[in-house]
């Protein structure tokens, strides 16, 4: 299968765009060990977000390197067909992916803490 993305662009300014709520989403950890998040927003563009820095459990909110703010709003995208596309999305401009860790942060976001089992992926928001 052939996948090709067009028309890559910058999100818009972290100050016009502080904060995104997301529905369909998958978190995904490069061969670096940092932790990004590949998403299709409201308008059906794919994003790709800078490291993530901290997450808010409670709030389900994931704060990246750049500042901006993503809101999960919905379990990990479970489509394989749209995880595919986010996952593809990534792969095309970064490391090696080496894990997806979405299903470990929806429990962590789910219980408000991170399981003991599987330790902290995500620093908390101060």
């Amino acid at each position: 299968m052939l996948i090709y993305v067009s028309n890559c662009r910058q999100a818009p300014s972290v100050e016009s765009q502080a904060e995104v709520d997301l529905y369909h989403w998958r978190i995904l950890q490069l061969s670096s060990g940092l932790l990004r998040i590949a998403a299709q927003l409201d308008s059906g563009s794919l994003r790709v977000t800078t490291a993530l820095s901290a997450i808010d459990l409670p709030r389900r909110i994931v704060r990246t390197e750049s500042g901006r703010r993503y809101r999960l709003c919905a379990p990990p995208e479970d489509d394989p067909c749209l995880a595919m596309l986010m996952i593809s999305n990534v792969a095309r401009g970064s490391s090696a992916i080496t894990h997806d860790v979405s299903e470990v942060v929806w429990r962590a976001v789910e219980a408000g803490a991170w399981l003991s089992e599987e330790g902290v992926l995500i620093p908390a928001l101060q």
